[in-house]
C-alpha cells in the first residue's frame, strides 16, 4: 500500500472523512476530503481539507518544501490557508499536524 493510500484508509475508516480523493499536483500526491466536523473552530463548515502524506523517516522538511506544497495545490484549486500534514510511521501509525501558510494568530483559550 502506498503512503497516500495508507493515509486515505486512515482518514476514511478511522477518522470518518468523506469524499477523500488523491490529487496529483506536480510531483506530489495530496489528499482532499471532508472531515465529519470542523477541524478548528474558526473553519468554514463544509470546507474541504488538504492533507499532505509524508513518511516519518523524511525528518527534514524545509520551508521551501512547505511553500511548494501550497504552490502545487494552488495549481488545481484555491491556495489553502492551511494543510494537514499526515506523518506515517513504519508500523502504519498516522499522526496529523496543521501547517499554516504564513503566520497565524494563536487561539484564545
Amino acid at each position: 500500500m502506498s503512503l497516500h493510500q495508507t493515509v486515505q484508509t486512515n482518514l476514511v475508516h478511522y477518522n470518518k472523512w468523506t469524499d477523500v480523493d488523491a490529487v496529483v499536483c506536480g510531483e506530489s500526491t495530496f489528499l482532499k476530503g471532508n472531515p465529519p466536523e470542523k477541524l478548528d473552530e474558526r473553519d468554514t463548515p463544509g470546507q474541504p481539507e488538504w492533507v499532505v502524506p509524508l513518511a516519518m523517516a523524511d525528518q527534514n522538511v524545509s520551508t521551501s518544501q512547505i511553500d511548494k506544497w501550497f504552490c502545487n495545490i494552488a495549481l488545481v484549486a484555491a491556495r489553502p490557508a492551511r494543510v494537514t500534514l499526515a506523518l506515517v510511521n513504519t508500523d502504519g501509525t498516522v499522526v496529523f499536524y496543521f501547517v499554516h501558510d504564513g503566520i497565524v494568530k494563536p487561539r484564545q483559550n
